[in-house]
C-alpha cells in the first residue's frame, strides 16, 4: 500500500509563488465565488512553510505587532487566553536562547539516532532577527473541567495560537518556524534569562524573519523539509463521512512507511 504522501505532493505546485501553491482539490467554483475569502485563506495555509535559515534584515515592529494581534484571536479552552509572549531582538540574548534550546537536541542525537535532528531549528533559532517566546500561564488552567487533563488543554491552546501566529506571517512575507521546547535544563536557563515567572511555560519559541532561500537550499541537512515539507495527504484520504471508513485504513506497515517516506524526521539511509 502506497505511502499516500507522493500522490499529495502531486495535488499542489511547490514555488516560493504564493500564487501558485494553491491546491488543485479545493472547493467548487461556486463555492469561491460565495466566499471569496476562503481562497486567500486556503493560498496562505497551503504556502506556509517552516523555515529554518534566516536572512539578517530587520522586521519592522509594526509587522510583528501585527503578527501577535491574530495570535491573540486564537480559540483556547474555556476563553483562557493563557498566552503572551515574550518579543527578542537583541542579537547576544537570541544567540544565548539558541544555544540553550539546541543543547537538549545535542543530547537527543545519543538516545534516537535515528531522528533527523539535522533538520532542529533550535540550533539557528539567533538567525532570525526576532524571537517570539511563547508562554503559556499555568494558573489558567483552573477554567478547565477538571475530569480533562488542563496541561493538555493549556497546550492545545498554546497551538492554536502559534497557528495563527504563523498563518499571519505569512500573509506578510514573512517566515516561521515551530520551536518546541518543554521542560529540562534548557527552559530553566531562557527562563532565567528572560526573567520569566515559574508559572508560565515556555512551550514554543518561534523565529520570525524574512527567508534565506539561498542558505535554505544549499543546506544538504534541510533535503528532506525541501522534499517532503510541501506534501499533504489527500483529503479523499482522511475524511470519513457520517461514521469512519474502514476501506480507508491504514496497515500497520502503510503508517510506519508514511513515517520513514513522508515525515522530515524520520528518513531511510543507505547502509
Amino acid at each position: 500500500m502506497a505511502s499516500g504522501c507522493a500522490l499529495a505532493a502531486s495535488n499542489s505546485t511547490v514555488t516560493k509563488a504564493i500564487g501558485s501553491r494553491m491546491p488543485s482539490d479545493t472547493c467548487s467554483d461556486s463555492a469561491h465565488a460565495v466566499y471569496p475569502d476562503y481562497d486567500v485563506l486556503l493560498r496562505i495555509a497551503a504556502s506556509r512553510r517552516s523555515i529554518r535559515r534566516f536572512s539578517p534584515s530587520p522586521v519592522d515592529w509594526s509587522l510583528v505587532e501585527a503578527v501577535l494581534q491574530v495570535a491573540r484571536w486564537a480559540p483556547s479552552a474555556a476563553n483562557s487566553q493563557p498566552w503572551e509572549f515574550v518579543v527578542v531582538e537583541d542579537a547576544d540574548t537570541r544567540a544565548r536562547i539558541a544555544r540553550a534550546a539546541a543543547s537538549l537536541f545535542f543530547e537527543g542525537r545519543s538516545r534516537d539516532p535515528s531522528f533527523e535532528w539535522s533538520i532542529s531549528v533550535q540550533p539557528f533559532l539567533a538567525q532570525a532577527p526576532v524571537l517570539i517566546v511563547v508562554l503559556g500561564d499555568r494558573r489558567m488552567m483552573a477554567a478547565y473541567p477538571s475530569i480533562l487533563r488542563g496541561n493538555v488543554l493549556l497546550r492545545q491552546s498554546l497551538a492554536n495560537c502559534v497557528h495563527g501566529l504563523q498563518l499571519a506571517a505569512a500573509s506578510l512575507g514573512l517566515s516561521t518556524a515551530w520551536g518546541t521546547l518543554q521542560g529540562g535544563a534548557p527552559e530553566g536557563e531562557i527562563r532565567d534569562l528572560l526573567g520569566i515567572p515559574g508559572y508560565f511555560t515556555i512551550d514554543h519559541i518561534i523565529p520570525l524573519g524574512y527567508a534565506d532561500h539561498v542558505e535554505g537550499d544549499r543546506a544538504t541537512a534541510l533535503e528532506p523539509a525541501r522534499q517532503r515539507g510541501p506534501q499533504r495527504r489527500p483529503l479523499d484520504e482522511i475524511v470519513h463521512r457520517g461514521s469512519y471508513e474502514g476501506s480507508k485504513a491504514r496497515s500497520d506497515e502503510a503508517a510506519e512507511q508514511f513515517v520513514w517516506d513522508c515525515t522530515v524526521t524520520r528518513v531511510r539511509r543507505p547502509t
